[in-house]
């Protein structure tokens, strides 16, 4: 996912569903400055990771 979609989705009061690693998440922060996203799972929203914007898939 490029950084400029990861935000607006980020920024948006729309579900919109993103998967990471065949999971459903959340994006909490778009980290602009090295490309990263800070996620939590939806249903754990306890587990949360940095990760690269790269490996984000938007859902159709």
């Amino acid at each position: 996912m490029n950084k400029e979609r990861a935000k607006e989705i980020f920024k948006s009061e729309d579900m919109i569903s993103v998967m990471h690693e065949d999971r459903e998440i959340y994006i909490e922060e778009v980290i602009e400055r090295n490309e990263m996203a800070r996620i939590h799972p939806t249903d754990q929203p306890n587990i949360v990771q940095k990760v690269p914007l790269y490996e984000l898939k938007e859902q159709e």
